[in-house]
């Protein structure tokens, strides 16, 4: 008990600083955290996608019925293709003139249709699923009949390359901003030590032990640090929200289904844990050039 009121003496005396060093962890971890949010969702756009991923199977103009039928029967003999469905040259140039009408006059005076027949396969969802269709792929444009087959594999290697460099861009902004937030935590408990400096060399000669001292600097620096996560939380929550009631609709016209993630507890609990770790760190790195280092905590 003795040692929370010293630790909250300890913050009153420094007001200003203290409201400093939580407005510091707070921008650090919001700008962490903002970035944070963004891959998540980004990542969750990417999971929808991936679940929207087709194989398209490109027919050759006057393919005969027998290559059709062995296609047929591959796509049969493998359990991870949920469904086909043969597209003919004619169904797709209505589809395709249905999906730009305001342009049909000029389409339909085209007098012929450039479009050929496909099959369009859907893939079921699994660890592997990826893989297995580059492989099936790759076993499908060598078919007899089979003019190209198309999963848009540019494109969703790109987007997980982004991904993996934004992973690694978290990390090191992380890093940096947390080295920051130590040194801002080390410079406030520092200024709170020498302002008892009196009074810490009083307690020593009088037989109080290191770890009796540093006990309530140590919680000072816990709690700036547990204070400007809560703060960044509760600013990244009002976004969340914000971004839920401005644009959500937007959103599920896009993809149905999809909707704004906000940070899950695993990642929640991480940031606040390694705020409380930068608190406590700043804080110990503060008391060593005082006090030195002690075998006792």
């Amino acid at each position: 008990m003795r040692i929370l009121k010293t630790t909250f003496t300890n913050i009153k005396t420094n007001k200003q600083l203290f409201f400093a060093s939580v407005g510091t962890i707070t921008i650090a971890l919001s700008i962490l955290g903002l970035f944070l949010f963004v891959y998540i969702n980004l990542n969750s756009v990417l999971s929808f996608w991936n679940n929207q991923v087709q194989l398209i199977v490109y027919l050759e103009d006057g393919i005969s019925e027998g290559p059709k039928k062995q296609l047929e029967n591959i796509f049969s003999t493998h359990t991870e293709i949920a469904s086909f469905d043969f597209v003919s040259r004619e169904r797709a140039w209505d589809n395709f003139q249905s999906m730009f009408s305001e342009k049909s006059t000029f389409i339909k005076g085209m007098g012929f249709n450039p479009l050929p027949a496909s099959y369009n396969l859907a893939i079921k969802e699994s660890s592997d699923r990826l893989a297995f269709i580059q492989n099936l792929a790759k076993k499908l444009s060598d078919h007899e009949g089979v003019e190209s087959v198309e999963y848009g594999e540019d494109w969703i290697n790109r987007f997980e390359t982004f991904m993996i460099l934004m992973r690694v861009f978290l990390f090191a902004l992380g890093a940096l901003l947390c080295l920051g937030a130590v040194f801002i935590i080390a410079n406030t408990v520092k200024l709170s030590v020498l302002s008892r400096k009196d009074e810490i060399d009083l307690m020593l000669l009088i037989g109080g032990t290191p770890g009796f001292i540093k006990i309530p600097f140590f919680l000072e620096g816990i709690f700036h640090g547990l204070l400007g996560a809560f703060v960044s939380l509760g600013l990244m929550k009002g976004i969340h929200l914000y971004l839920v009631n401005q644009f959500q609709g937007s959103l599920e016209s896009f993809g149905r289904g999809m909707e704004f993630q906000f940070i899950s507890p695993p990642f929640i609990g991480l940031i606040v844990l390694v705020s409380i770790f930068v608190g406590w760190l700043g804080s110990f790195l503060s008391l060593q050039q005082f006090l030195g280092v002690y075998k006792k905590t």
